[in-house]
């Protein structure tokens, strides 16, 4: 068994290539929706550089970010100063920061919560989260659903050229990817290989991967009932053949 310790490289945190890779908007609406039905204050976990903080202060919502990175926050205070929005962006572990108030709802958007790779970490971020909802609030977050047959077969080859983008100063990034399933600690352990301007780099991504039935019953024992369970950001309901496990919940 590989017993080398799991995480991301930091690199992965760079602000130019952490905006560059992560343009996705699939999930803007659906977390939205929640912030505005919360008709109060929304922490935001594992807020990065903004990407869903940033248009929803614009919407009107009281939010507040928290992310472990600081050049994330950094840029994301950039971007909020450039357009005009009052956001709190605090630095702190999900796992046990606290902000010593409460929230109306707290969301971990673009499978965050995969960056948790034990049972007792996983249990830490939701009592953490428990400790910031008000009385009635929600708890919603997504994540992956593994599928069998995309480990299989991914193990098979190199994605060359899986992202591509540009930097602002105007240099190519292109991105291969290697990925490896490690079946005793459920994770998917990624390997991107960069190219930027002519240069190359490998970083590490390493993904928990959650089970739709074990995690349905993490949340049990920790306090949560589901109160709705999505299969994707249309609002399909959850299904085997489903991409992700999309979850809105509430403390029993």
């Amino acid at each position: 068994m590989n017993s080398s310790p799991l995480g991301v490289d930091r690199r992965i945190y760079d602000a130019d290539l952490y905006d560059g890779f992560n343009r996705f908007t699939d999930d803007l609406p659906f977390y939205l929706c929640l912030a505005r039905a919360a008709r109060g204050s929304v922490l935001e976990l594992c807020c990065g550089t903004g990407r869903l903080t940033l248009p929803l202060a614009g919407a009107g919502v009281d939010i507040t970010g928290l992310d472990f990175t600081s050049s994330m926050l950094e840029r994301a205070r950039r971007k909020a100063r450039e357009a005009r929005l009052r956001i709190r962006f605090v630095r702190g572990d999900m796992k046990a920061k606290s902000l010593g108030r409460k929230f109306r709802l707290v969301f971990i958007p673009f499978n965050s919560l995969q960056n948790t790779y034990s049972v007792e970490d996983v249990e830490r971020v939701f009592r953490n989260v428990r400790r910031h909802l008000s009385p009635g609030g929600r708890f919603a977050f997504d994540v992956f659903n593994p599928s069998v047959r995309y480990i299989v077969e991914s193990e098979r080859k190199v994605q060359k050229a899986k992202i591509r983008f540009r930097l602002p100063d105007g240099r190519k990034v292109s991105i291969d990817e290697r990925f490896r399933y490690d079946a005793a600690r459920q994770t998917a352990r990624v390997t991107w290989v960069h190219h930027v301007g002519g240069k190359t780099f490998a970083s590490r991504l390493d993904m928990r991967c959650f089970y739709p039935l074990e995690l349905d019953a993490l949340l049990r024992h920790n306090g949560f009932s589901v109160l709705r369970k999505y299969g994707s950001f249309d609002l399909k309901p959850f299904r085997s053949e489903s991409p992700k496990q999309i979850f809105v919940c509430a403390q029993r």
